[in-house]
């Protein structure tokens, strides 16, 4: 009894240990990003190609400080998944470690690669389309909110971050039985229809970003049902 108490304590104490070192490694991310901040707005203010103007004499610290936190958060993930991954791997058989690594490298090559494409190609197109003289009539004047464009900008790439997830998520569920491949391959055609449906409500009202979303989702989807034939999942 004793020794199974000392080893829920030594656990707690563990986890209070990880718990500490994410936290204390969100701050200095944060801090070290609240003085390079000018670094990401720089490039942020590219994309837009036209200056942005502030409607608040707080809304330049205010930004700069929501903004810092947030990078904060991103740039602390990694390693709050590593302290994660230390802390419940020796609970592990090894093929759940070998499944658990795989699907965490696959998330993150996805995330990275859905905020990649979504900043280099679909981001520029869909500024130039919101920005069209057609929205503007000629005696309009544009002023674009300072923190509204940072926003419209971090949501934007990590909507197609999270959107480039879900064969990951699709996996998992076959993988434990809660989501059944021939369900996925005899709805094909709904799930189709739900991802034109998510990239029309996550992207700009313009056509082309819509697409844009929807292949590399209709992509992955079919990738998806591939590996999951390859590995009998979901039977």
């Amino acid at each position: 009894m004793l020794k199974n108490q000392m080893n829920y304590w030594d656990h707690l104490l563990e986890l209070r240990k990880r718990i500490i070192y994410i936290l204390l490694f969100f701050v200095v991310a944060a801090v070290l990003c609240y003085f390079i901040f000018n670094f990401f707005i720089n490039i942020i203010i590219k994309v837009l190609g036209e200056e942005l103007y502030a409607s608040h004499i707080t809304e330049g610290f205010s930004t700069r400080l929501m903004i810092s936190i947030w990078l904060g958060v991103f740039f602390a993930f990694p390693f709050t998944v590593f302290q994660v991954t230390i802390f419940i791997f020796p609970a592990l058989k090894f093929k759940e470690k070998l499944f658990y690594l795989i699907g965490l490298i696959s998330s993150l090559i996805l995330f990275i690669t859905g905020v990649f494409f979504a900043f280099k190609h679909v981001l520029p197109i869909s500024v130039s389309f919101l920005k069209s003289s057609a929205f503007f009539p000629e005696n309009i004047k544009r002023i674009i909110n300072y923190n509204g464009f940072i926003m419209f900008f971090f949501q934007f790439l990590i909507a197609f971050g999270i959107c480039f997830q879900f064969p990951v998520i699709f996996i998992m569920l076959m993988k434990f039985g809660v989501l059944k491949l021939n369900f996925v391959i005899k709805n094909f055609k709904y799930f189709i229809v739900i991802i034109f449906v998510i990239s029309a409500v996550l992207t700009p009202p313009d056509v082309i970003s819509q697409i844009l979303m929807a292949v590399p989702l209709v992509f992955l989807y079919l990738l998806t049902i591939v590996i999951a034939v390859i590995f009998r999942l979901g039977k």
